[in-house]
């Protein structure tokens, strides 16, 4: 009954574990952004789920922050290769490069917000 029990315990956190091995999972991330004409750097992480959605939370250079969601147009695939995907919300549109290397994952990233002129890019590691 024992071993049952550690079986029902286990099998739970081996799934949590397997699921952050992938492409999803939360990104160390910085970068740099322009906004209106003001540039500023930025810390903080970019979270990846189910392939295709994603949520920034960023912390600026000048004591400001950011969160906001986005979605994939395309679903990211659990490759090692270099694959670039488009992405957008109701605040902009980016483009993100994941690719894996040196045993971790690597994304590089774009963005440019709607309606103004505030654009900026960046990179991380899972």
């Amino acid at each position: 009954m024992k071993t049952q029990i550690l079986a029902y315990l286990a099998i739970p956190m081996l799934c949590v574990s397997y699921a952050q091995a992938g492409i999803n999972g939360t990104y160390k991330i910085r970068g740099t952004e322009i906004n209106e004409g003001e540039k500023l750097t930025f810390s903080g992480t970019v979270k990846v789920s189910q392939s295709n959605v994603g949520k920034y939370s960023l912390n600026f250079s000048d004591g400001g922050s950011a969160t906001y969601s986005f979605k994939f147009t395309k679903p990211l695939k659990e490759l090692k290769t270099p694959q670039t995907v488009n992405y957008s919300s109701s605040l902009g549109t980016g483009t993100a490069t994941f690719s894996y290397a040196s045993g971790r994952y690597q994304v590089a990233f774009t963005y440019k917000a709607k309606g103004a002129n505030i654009k900026g890019s960046g990179k991380g590691t899972k």
